[in-house]
């Protein structure tokens, strides 16, 4: 019988995985459960490395953003964020979104049309919604008020712009949705749908399309062809599945379903594509997002904007995982991760209430911590809350430091330490200090003196 089986192995092959496979397990609260709370933490095995030198191009729905924002931030050349559309660009603003693109399909549109010119298809993928006003479903641009020549003009520079994906050192392709519209005229997939007022004047043109399974994988291949066949560069390619929901659907059911059915088939094709490439690998971005504790995973309020934080640890750990040279001097539970990540990870904490693992991380890495003044004013707050008195001394210690004409900060200091009988010396100490500081303030030595044993 013939199988379509993503990975198969021999029965002696399997139990020897299982043996070797620390993480085989799913975790329970008494074993591994660290790795799912209080932050979740997936695994990878990297095919390949990062350089600190290589330079990236990201491509993809709009999380393709948060990645490539994060890579950025850590001093990677991101060709992605090098965005020039003239004047059009400039009104439009935000042109790196641009890049979004929310089905396979349309990631392939775009890269082909870049990457073999004679293939796009020029003005007929500009529509007229009436005399001066035009729309690109492809850019995501429903309103283009604007000469066809200069959207024309600014459409070739996108290309130009996109064909930098050929001499990047690492792609990252995201995939979004599988809820699509085609326009049947020019057999071609849109990005997003087309407005509502060209349907109605082309009514039997355009058509809601729900990709499946082999639709999805067909395109990564496709992709994946493409670019073998235009890059003079060995391929280094990440595939993820973004995170972010669906904000509603075109179909007759429960957006809570069409989008687990969206990111599943999604996945599900990734790892198909995966399976034997040596030169990709996915990234689990979306495990770590939909894993993770909803109280913390979202920003804006509005369950579909990952938080920062939450990306922050994502992309250290795509650092950690991929680019030795990258400095990562942070920790957390024994494994490293980037400045950014740490801090990221005390606030995330900070939000949960877990007083003990900041405690953890808050000792591990003071040294970091020491100029980040906000940070260590809600690291104190939390601290003190958990009942970890003289670590909060510690931080409070490192306040004073930034913020050595601040009274208030040392006085909070002095009596922190000395509610601890075994801390007096340290609180004696700190008095002198205040003495010397700010000897107007003999009135709250003294009352604090007075506690002293």
């Amino acid at each position: 019988m013939t199988s379509n089986a993503v990975y198969s192995s021999s029965s002696s092959q399997a139990f020897e995985n299982a043996r070797k496979n620390k993480l085989r397990r799913y975790p329970a609260p008494d074993a591994g459960g660290e790795r799912l709370y209080p932050l979740v933490s997936p695994s990878v095995s990297p095919s390949f490395s990062i350089g600190k030198a290589d330079s990236v191009f990201a491509i993809g729905s709009c999380f393709a953003r948060n990645l490539e924002g994060a890579l950025h931030k850590a001093g990677m050349n991101v060709l992605s964020r090098k965005i020039e559309l003239g004047k059009i660009g400039d009104d439009v603003g935000a042109a790196t979104n641009f890049l979004n693109k929310y089905n396979a399909s349309s990631i392939l549109n775009d890269l082909k049309w870049a990457l073999d010119r004679d293939s796009f298809p020029g003005e007929d993928i500009i529509y007229s919604v009436n005399d001066e006003v035009y729309c690109d479903p492809q850019l995501g641009l429903i309103r283009l008020p604007y000469p066809l020549a200069d959207i024309m003009d600014m459409r070739a520079r996108y290309l130009d712009a996109m064909a930098q994906v050929a001499m990047a050192d690492v792609v990252i392709i995201t995939l979004g949705y599988v809820e699509t519209w085609y326009d049947k005229e020019l057999d071609l997939y849109l990005n997003i749908a087309p407005p509502p007022r060209l349907c109605a004047k082309f009514p039997d043109r355009f058509e809601f399309r729900v990709l499946g399974f082999d639709d999805v994988l067909q395109a990564l291949e496709d992709i994946y062809t493409l670019l073998k066949t235009h890059r003079k560069k060995p391929l280094k390619m990440l595939l993820t599945v973004s995170p972010v929901p669906l904000v509603s659907t075109f179909r007759d059911v429960d957006v809570l379903v069409a989008n687990t059915y969206s990111k599943s088939v999604q996945r599900a094709a990734a790892e198909t594509f995966v399976a034997g490439k040596q030169d990709v690998d996915y990234f689990p971005s979306y495990e770590f997002v939909t894993l993770s504790n909803p109280a913390i995973c979202w920003a804006r309020g509005d369950y579909r904007h990952v938080s920062p934080d939450v990306v922050a640890r994502i992309m250290s750990n795509v650092l950690v995982s991929y680019a030795p040279d990258f400095d990562v001097p942070g920790t957390y539970q024994g494994a490293p991760m980037t400045t950014e990540a740490t801090f990221a990870t005390a606030r995330l904490l900070i939000k949960l209430g877990e007083g003990d693992d900041l405690a953890g991380l808050f000792s591990q890495n003071r040294a970091l911590f020491s100029e980040q003044e906000a940070l260590l004013s809600q690291i104190v707050e939390a601290l003190q809350m958990a009942g970890h008195v003289r670590l909060a001394a510690d931080a409070l210690e490192d306040l004073v430091t930034l913020a050595p004409q601040k009274p208030i900060m040392l006085q909070r200091l002095i009596s922190l330490t000395s509610r601890d009988s075994e801390d007096h010396d340290r609180t004696r100490k700190l008095l002198k200090i205040h003495s010397k500081r700010f000897p107007g303030r003999s009135d709250f030595r003294t009352r604090i003196e007075k506690t002293l044993i």
